[in-house]
């Protein structure tokens, strides 16, 4: 019980950000050896520590005794050490309370010059391939979100981003103590063996629950990989399922990230039509492709039965694989949701990914795969390339518990009627802009209401501009768009008005603002 209790209190100090630094480990061996006096090898040892970053700003140097001790030097050498780095500003000292490090590692000190371009083998190499199309996968700058520029700001309607204020954070406290308590009275074999990289067996059961409650879906928890987050799963599935050249599929617009892992395996990305329906189905010349079918990204269409059963038909068809990306499935207000292409998938030709980051917090990297029989022992050989053993156990047993006891379900549901009351005073907003110049349908579910622009895209980029004065902004659809072979044609302007992390009141100034903007706009 002591040993427990020692690594709850240790949880309770790491949260808050207590947690004593080890000494710091310098070359003052080295440059001893080197010829340089004892008070020299000291100072720049020290010194290389804290330009490396190893002390950072405002941490405490051990006391002149304790450095003595350490590397068998005397108080005076280490004190007049301890004066060359402070008259050069790299320590600042504090009568009474110690000498601490004041060099913010990566910020140019005056007078310093800039890092070198590397020379030798490393001038020579310019990067693997596998490099050059991740650099190439970027998106592009000419597209920021509007809001990138500002400064952080309650009125910033950001796709995506859920209200932590909201998450029970106590409740999640006691599930990481009871974690602890579990891995110390059932120790894993070797610090980890047991933890497979396909995750802790308890939650791919509690998931398997979940997935057959909420989706429909009757998944075997052997069929679950866990990992870190929705975008591992996306680019380990496209770097074990297809190669340099293949011809690959995903919605147009749609989700970057996709785009990104597609690009860096060396796919070919053919871009699919998108309408008012969602994805369009076609004879596609490919054997993969992406959709995001309960809740396209980023237009917010569902897509009908019939055209479910479409995609399933050109899988089946084709002998393609089709990976469902259920991104904020859970968000659901008013209506019934549609079934998953897993639930429907009797060939085995789906793959389903979900996440749990924005239903508990983005920090919480855990998200899984429900893939066929054949491809789960490909998918958790790929990842344990990466991770011989799955990362974040912990966190995984925690979550199991969160699941099981029916905490995850309680907090889902207060924070589905909260988002629901946001998302109707957005929609009021955007309704009361005089001349209507967004055209939406309202969502009834996920984290952002979709809305594209009519009035011209100069008036837009000068709304875009008088927005940002007002510290307001939104992401911008247009950067979502693929562009074809021989496409000279340029997007229309969209827009992607997140309200999950804003109160209702927040929303509200928000509003008031951006109709500010927009008789400004039509003025100008």
């Amino acid at each position: 019980m002591e040993k427990i209790r020692f690594i709850v209190n240790s949880l309770d100090h790491f949260a808050a950000g207590r947690m004593r630094r080890m000494e710091p480990r310098l070359a003052y061996e080295r440059l001893l050896d080197e010829g340089r006096s004892k008070r020299e090898a000291l100072y720049e040892s020290l010194k290389a520590q804290i330009l490396d970053g190893g002390s950072a700003s405002g941490e405490r140097l051990p006391s002149t005794r304790r450095m003595a001790e350490l590397y068998g030097l005397s108080r005076g050498t280490v004190s007049q050490a301890y004066d060359m780095l402070r008259a050069e500003g790299y320590v600042d000292a504090e009568q009474g309370s110690g000498t601490y490090a004041a060099y913010e590692a990566g910020v140019l000190r005056q007078g310093q010059e800039r890092e070198q371009e590397p020379i030798g083998p490393q001038a020579r190499s310019s990067g693997s391939d596998w490099f050059k199309r991740l650099e190439a996968a970027s998106p592009p700058a000419a597209l920021p979100d509007a809001a990138d520029s500002l400064e952080a700001a309650a009125q910033r309607f950001a796709s995506g981003r859920t209200d932590f204020r909201l998450f029970p954070a106590g409740e999640w406290k006691q599930a990481l103590y009871a974690a602890v308590r579990q891995s110390l009275e059932r120790p894993l074999e070797d610090g980890g063996r047991e933890l497979t990289p396909a995750g802790s067996p308890e939650l791919r059961e509690a998931i398997a629950a979940l997935l057959r409650r909420e989706r429909g879906i009757h998944a075997d928890p052997a069929s679950i990989v866990v990992t870190s987050g929705s975008k591992q799963a996306l680019a380990l599935l496209l770097q074990t399922l297809i190669g340099p050249g293949e011809r690959f599929v995903m919605e147009n617009p749609g989700y970057g990230g996709i785009r990104e892992a597609a690009l860096a395996a060396g796919a070919e990305v053919l871009g699919a039509k998108v309408d008012e329906l969602g994805i369009v189905p076609d004879d596609w010349d490919a054997s993969l492709a992406a959709v995001t079918p309960n809740r396209q990204f980023p237009t917010g269409a569902v897509l009908p039965a019939s055209r479910r059963a479409e995609l399933l038909a050109w899988a089946e068809r084709r002998g393609a694989l089709l990976l469902e990306d259920d991104y904020d499935g859970e968000f659901r207000y008013t209506g019934r949701p549609g079934e998953p292409l897993k639930a429907m998938d009797a060939q085995g030709r789906v793959v389903y990914l979900g996440s749990f980051s924005r239903i508990m917090y983005s920090g919480l990297r855990i998200g899984y795969a429900v893939a066929p029989p054949w491809l789960v022992s490909r998918l958790v050989r790929a990842k344990s390339f990466y991770e011989p053993y799955s990362s974040g156990q912990l966190e995984q047993l925690a979550l199991a518990r969160f699941l099981q006891e029916g905490r995850y379900a309680r907090h889902l549901g207060r924070i589905r009627r909260q988002y629901r009351r946001r998302l109707s005073a957005l929609h009021a907003g955007l309704a009361s802009l005089s001349g209507q110049p967004f055209r939406w349908s309202p969502a009834h579910a996920g984290l952002h209401q979709y809305a594209a622009w009519t009035a011209g895209e100069e008036r837009y980029e000068r709304l875009l501009r008088l927005a940002q004065e007002r510290k307001i902004g939104w992401s911008d659809g247009r950067k979502y768009w693929i562009a074809q072979p021989g496409e000279t044609k340029r997007p229309e302007p969209g827009a992607l008005f997140g309200f999950a992390h804003l109160t209702e009141e927040e929303i509200g100034e928000g509003m008031k603002r951006l109709a500010e903007a927009w008789r400004s706009a039509k003025r100008e």
